[in-house]
């Protein structure tokens, strides 16, 4: 039978900079992925939106530690994460103001730029954002100039690649089927060519994380949703976007590529249905025209161009939104998994944190919030400057 010191299941983007990490501390690691890395799941479909404006502050915190190593990704890691730096606006409703003050002054004791701006301000940096009939009065934004959005399958190859230099064995086309405990511990997993004897599992599966789960005895909810994203071009003489969040209309926009009219991408509400055997279904006519028809109120030229390309994905949610985040009750099992939709920009922090605590450093204070343990406690990450959508 195969062996490793740890075996990390899932080869996106959370579970290749785990296995990088690892192998820093030289741990010998076996990744299996059940598809060709950066997986199938959520990593190859996200929006990658670089930002630190959340209103958990925890969020904040741990995506405020991941940005530079973005920013630095050549010397962090090696190779491409496709960081563009077109700045990141918050848009929010007036009467949230105080919500919008309080997240943005934690953005800033982080230690990522953050400024209170005006809607005008906006459209004039941003000419292709509009925002009629929906002045300052109604409107408030907050603005990161750091922020934007990186490619989160170029990070997970990446990470892959520098995790294999450092001896990381990567077993793709292999299925995890079952966690094996043995005498109250883990003591390997089954997959689908056999067995692998390890003490250590890092469970990095997203939307397949609650089958495994069960395998191992567990029960956490992170229930797989279908998720999905829309392209449409824009023209070149719309100008430049930022990335950005609009809690108003309940979606979030960035440009497709650096040069003016490359388009842009716009989250897609779809039926989160899935069926995690088969591939996910593709974004529908009447998903994706919903979907163009929000987004066209913030920017225009969206309402005259024929959308070009959608796709949808897989992604783990929990109750919070919020991810699970170290150590399970079975000895040896780690979890990082329930991003929510939202793991590409603290994926560094995360998979550095979670490493070291494997490697038996005390546990960083960043991850408390984030235990498994607290859906038992009741202790779930919540927020008391929420917004409507988020």
């Amino acid at each position: 039978m195969a062996s490793a010191d740890a075996v990390v299941i899932g080869g996106g983007i959370a579970g290749t900079a785990v296995a990088l990490e690892l192998a820093r501390r030289d741990v010998s690691v076996l990744l299996c992925e059940q598809g060709r890395t950066p997986g199938e799941g959520a990593t190859t479909w996200s929006g990658g939106l670089l930002r630190a404006h959340h209103t958990a502050h925890c969020v904040t915190a741990l995506a405020a530690r991941s940005l530079p190593v973005f920013q630095h990704w050549g010397d962090a890691v090696g190779g491409e994460c496709g960081y563009h730096r077109t700045g990141f606006v918050m848009i929010v409703a007036r009467r949230l103001l105080g919500h919008l003050r309080h997240n943005a002054a934690a953005v800033e004791a982080a230690g990522v730029a953050t400024e209170m701006v005006s809607t005008a301000s906006m459209a004039q940096r941003y000419p292709a954002l509009s925002f009629a009939g929906q002045q300052d009065a109604d409107l408030v934004a907050a603005y990161e100039p750091d922020g934007g959005y990186v490619d989160p399958a170029a990070c997970a190859r990446s990470l892959l690649a520098a995790a294999v230099a450092r001896g990381v064995r990567l077993s793709e086309g292999v299925a995890v089927t079952g966690i094996v405990i043995e005498r109250d511990r883990v003591a390997g997993v089954q997959t689908t060519l056999g067995r692998i004897c390890t003490p250590t599992v890092v469970l990095a599966a997203g939307a397949w994380s609650a089958r495994l789960l069960g395998s191992a005895g567990l029960q956490l909810p992170v229930e797989p949703r279908r998720i999905g994203i829309a392209r449409a071009p824009v023209d070149a003489g719309s100008g430049p976007l930022p990335a950005g969040i609009d809690d108003t209309l309940g979606t979030y926009f960035k440009a497709a590529g650096r040069q003016p009219g490359g388009g842009v991408y716009f989250g897609v509400t779809a039926d989160p249905q899935v069926t995690l055997d088969a591939l996910p279904a593709p974004i529908t006519q009447d998903e994706v025209q919903a979907a163009a028809k929000r987004i066209s109120i913030r920017i225009p030229a969206v309402r005259a161009a024929a959308v070009c390309g959608a796709r949808a994905g897989f992604d783990g949610y929990t109750p919070d939104r919020q991810p699970i985040i170290g150590a399970a009750d079975v000895p040896g099992l780690y979890i990082s998994t329930g991003f929510s939709g939202g793991g590409v920009k603290i994926a560094p922090a995360v998979a550095s944190l979670l490493a070291a605590e494997i490697a038996g450093e005390e546990p960083d204070p960043l991850l408390a919030p984030y235990r498994p343990q607290r859906f038992v406690t009741g202790n779930l990450i919540e927020s008391e400057y929420r917004y409507v959508h988020s």
